[in-house]
């Protein structure tokens, strides 16, 4: 089971960002080009943390120590991207494995619900929404994805929106912080868990 990022303690800067798993082919004779796309794209954070005063740094090491390096998981959260709206209670109706999009129900009828760049959560796999998406009449709406769904999401899966967070692992088994007086900072590299 996946640690809970504690709310208290914020990353001075982050890098977000995808690992595609695609391939290129290039001709010897030509130098024409030929990429194939496969599944197993996931996310990479870097996280760094400046300025740690004594309460932050106990904080940041003992949620590392948990991780037991590179072992346990931690749910990192979307911090730029959390919403405060109301959509209803969105959950997954179809969401089968391989593909780019995927179905939600439970949401307001005839509105925009999603734009592009909101993240969503689903099962602790972490989307970006890639286009506007507007709601039938049923409170169904098509959701664009920027990676293909790893696994089926079962029907009635809870989509979380207003605070996303992908479930991600140590990139390495270090912990190590520098530590001056008073203050301490570091930077750790989390990849997404699966």
């Amino acid at each position: 089971m996946a640690i809970v990022w504690p709310a208290s303690l914020w990353p001075s800067q982050m890098t977000w960002g995808m690992v595609y798993n695609n391939r290129a082919f290039t001709s010897t004779l030509s130098n024409a080009q030929q990429i194939m796309g496969y599944p197993g794209a996931y996310w990479l954070c870097t996280l760094n943390f400046d300025d740690l005063f004594d309460e932050d740094e106990r904080e940041l090491t003992a949620l590392l120590g948990r991780l037991h390096g590179m072992f346990g998981t931690v749910n990192i959260p979307a911090f730029t991207r959390i919403r405060t709206d109301n959509i209803g209670a969105p959950v997954i109706v179809t969401g089968n494995a391989q593909a780019t999009n995927l179905t939600i129900g439970g949401v307001t009828p005839s509105k925009k619900v999603f734009a592009y760049g909101d993240y969503i959560t689903i099962a602790g796999e972490m989307f970006e929404v890639v286009e506007d998406a507007v709601s039938t009449a049923q409170g169904r709406v098509q959701v664009f994805l920027n990676k293909r769904i790893r696994r089926s999401l079962p029907a009635g899966a809870v989509v979380e929106y207003k605070n996303p967070y992908s479930e991600m692992r140590r990139v390495d088994d270090t912990n190590q912080l520098t530590v001056q007086p008073v203050v301490a900072n570091g930077s750790f590299q989390f990849r997404e868990a699966f």
